[in-house]
This record gives structure tokens, C-alpha cells and sequence, in this order.
């Protein structure tokens, strides 16, 4: 069969959700991901550290049988609250990727599912949403369970060029929901606590939005502020959102975007560009570093926004390793790859088709992902017959639902 590869799992959160939050397909049901780590154990997996991987892929190290990475993105407060003690409860270990401007300044750790374990609250009382600590990341890595590395440190979209492709309004208005970035970028000081903070609302109504992308590959277009005023004059005269009642509302502002000069607006130049890269992949590093009293090797990049140029930056930066587009193709961890790149494959929990989110899957069908990413064939046969399973099961379920 050949060598193994080395699974690195990608989870974002473990929680119930959050109220009204647009990304809970994100987070994977605290008693699923319960059945995952338990199965693990009794099926022999052992997980092993960055650091480990890094020297098997590089020098050939030996790793133990089974050898798994658990990682997860972006510094959800239920990783503490929630994935963090079922880590532990079953002798796990995991990778944090955080981006920092999205930390929590709040002082002291926050209750966990421990506090749950010995009585002293209930789990509904745990909070659900919002991100980590200082404190909490603190408590984690001294344990030498949780390994803190970087996600960079905005993790947003920017607007990439002038062209206005949709304008902010109420939210249900032809199906609206604000970008939360939108929020974030206006008041990067608050990114922590937009969960439960409608920061939209800060942002006038008829205000545009420009084409955009991922923030370290897009180069940045900054916006002429004097048609954001006069757009957003123009839809606070007429009522506010009395304004999008009108059967004619986006040609109105169309009309009033075509007829204004776009000298106002600009892009960031090259050396703007490439300095704020480096910056950003630098100044997660050390803000990270600095707080944890460690040295950060490791990047896992956001969103998935990657180009060969930020690569070398990344190793510039000092970063020893980043993580590949998710589900690089033929790329399994292995000695003699490049140890520089690190492949992830999926958690299978939630696990989506034609729009629906299948939430209860197995732990048999979370231990074949991991099979199949070692090369094990069979588990490509094993893993379609869950499918086809859940595929049936989904006939039965609302689109947005999930299962058991």
C-alpha cells in the first residue's frame, strides 16, 4: 500500500451555534465531536504536535502509529468553552490557529464544559459565541495540550476595485445579510465581540459595496468617502429604510454612482501592497509570540488566500511551515514532501449536500476521512456508503437542517 500520510484535521469551533450568526455550519455539535475523540482513542490513533510533523515530513522522524494533527481555525471562544476539555477528557491533543485581531481583551479564563462536569453550571449556561483570551490561551498552552499558532492577523475582505457591486440596506431587503466584514473593517477594534454586536448598524444605509477579496491577496481599493456621503444622503432623506420600500431604490443609487467622478478613489500601490503582507504575517507572529511567551513556527492561512509571493514572505517572516490550499491533491504529510507545506483534510461534521447540513455524522464516518487520507482505499468505498446514507436521510430534512 505504501507509506501513510499523516491526517491534519480542520475544525473551526465545537458549540451549539450562536442566534442569527451566519456561520454556524462552522461549529461541529459538542456530542458529535465527543464520538470523534473518543473513537480515536479506541482505535489507536495517537496525535502528534506541528513540530512533530515537521521533522517526520523533513528529516524522516519517526512517528507514532496512527499519527493524526487536530487543528482549528480562526480562535472561537468554544474551543475553551467546549472542544478544549473534551480534548483533554480523551488525551488528545490540538492546534489553535488565531488570528489576533480578533482576541478577546477580557481578563480572566471563562467558564468551560469542566465547570459543567463538576456541577457548578449548566451547559446551556456556557457562552457560545465570541473568541479567545490571552488568559485562555495562556491556560491552554501551559497544559501542553493546546499549541497556539497564527492565523494571520485580520483575516477580512478588502474592496478590490471600483466596480459597485451591491449597497448596504436592511437586513431581509431582496435577501440581504450584511458581510460581516463590512462591520470588521469599519471597527477593527470590536471584531471580537461582533458575534452578539450588530456592528453593521454602524455603517449608513446605501453605503456601496465594491467588488472584494481576501485581505492578503487582494490589493486594497479605498473608496471615495464622498460618494459613501452622498449615497448615504441621499437614502436618509428619503426615509432612511422607508428608502428600499421603493420598487426602484438600487437603480436610484446606480443612477447617482454613474454620474459621480471616481477620481476619488484609489488603490494601494505596490510597495503599499507588499508591506502591509509582510506586516500582517509579522505582526500576528509577534503579537502572538510576545503573549505566549513562545515562539510561533507555524501559519495556517485565512480563508485560504495564498499566492507564491506570500509564501516567501511567510518564510520571512520566520514562520518555519504554512498550511496548502485545503485538500491539496496528493499531498499527504509524508517524508519527503515539502515540509514547508501542511495539507488538511475535513472533519466530516457538518457534512453539507445540495444546501442541506447533515450535523449527526458517525464517528465511523469521521475515522474513514482520516483512512482515506492516508491512502487507505477501502475507506473511499466505506466513506460512499455513509454518504449515501446521509444523502437518503437528507431527502427527509429541511434544507438548513441536520440529523442524527
Amino acid at each position: 500500500m505504501g507509506l501513510k500520510g499523516v491526517p491534519v484535521v480542520m475544525y473551526h469551533g465545537v458549540g451549539p451555534g450562536c442566534p442569527g450568526w451566519a456561520w454556524n455550519h462552522l461549529f461541529t455539535r459538542p456530542d458529535v465531536f465527543e464520538g470523534q475523540m473518543r473513537i480515536l482513542r479506541e482505535k489507536g490513533w495517537n496525535a502528534v504536535t506541528l513540530d512533530m510533523l515537521y521533522a517526520h515530513m523533513k528529516e524522516g522522524a519517526p512517528l507514532p502509529e496512527n499519527p493524526f494533527v487536530l487543528t482549528f481555525d480562526d480562535g472561537y471562544l468554544n474551543n475553551w468553552t467546549f472542544a478544549f476539555p473534551l480534548i483533554k477528557k480523551y488525551g488528545h491533543r490540538a492546534v489553535i490557529w488565531m488570528t489576533t485581531e480578533f482576541i478577546d481583551p477580557c481578563a480572566g479564563p471563562r467558564p468551560t464544559l469542566e465547570d459543567v462536569w463538576n456541577g457548578s453550571m449548566r451547559e446551556e449556561e456556557l457562552e457560545a459565541g465570541g473568541f479567545l483570551s490571552i488568559a485562555e490561551m495562556r491556560a491552554m498552552e501551559k497544559t501542553g495540550i493546546i499549541d497556539i499558532q497564527s492565523h494571520a492577523a485580520t483575516h477580512t475582505w478588502y474592496f478590490g476595485g471600483p466596480e459597485i457591486v451591491d449597497f448596504h440596506r436592511p437586513r431581509g431587503v431582496d435577501g440581504y445579510e450584511a458581510p460581516p466584514w463590512l462591520g470588521w473593517n469599519r471597527s477593527p477594534g470590536r471584531k471580537f465581540e461582533y458575534m452578539s454586536v450588530p456592528l453593521e448598524e454602524t455603517i449608513p444605509f446605501g453605503t456601496p459595496i465594491y467588488a472584494h477579496g481576501k485581505s492578503l491577496v487582494t490589493r486594497r481599493y479605498f473608496q471615495d468617502p464622498s460618494l459613501d456621503s452622498i449615497l448615504a444622503a441621499h437614502v436618509s432623506a428619503r426615509g432612511g429604510k422607508e428608502f428600499f420600500r421603493r420598487a426602484d431604490w438600487r437603480r436610484s443609487l446606480e443612477r447617482i454612482a454613474g454620474e459621480h467622478p471616481m477620481s476619488g478613489g484609489r488603490f494601494e500601490t505596490g510597495d503599499e501592497f507588499a508591506s502591509r503582507r509582510r506586516s500582517e504575517l509579522a505582526g500576528s507572529r509577534e503579537t502572538l509570540g510576545r503573549a505566549l511567551g513562545k515562539q510561533v513556527d507555524y501559519l495556517c492561512w485565512p480563508g485560504g488566500g495564498i499566492d507564491d509571493a506570500l509564501k516567501t514572505l511567510a518564510l520571512e517572516a520566520g514562520y518555519k511551515a504554512s498550511t496548502t490550499l485545503f485538500q491539496a491533491e496528493g499531498r499527504r504529510n509524508l517524508f519527503g514532501e515539502d515540509p514547508r507545506e501542511i495539507n488538511r483534510t475535513g472533519c466530516g461534521a457538518p457534512w453539507r449536500w445540495k444546501g442541506r447540513l447533515i450535523h449527526r455524522t458517525a464517528p465511523g464516518f469521521f475515522l474513514e476521512i482520516l483512512r482515506l487520507f492516508n491512502g487507505e482505499r477501502d475507506a473511499l468505498w466505506k466513506l460512499r456508503l455513509y454518504k449515501i446514507k446521509y444523502m437518503f436521510r437528507g431527502l427527509f430534512l429541511p434544507a438548513s437542517g441536520g440529523g442524527a
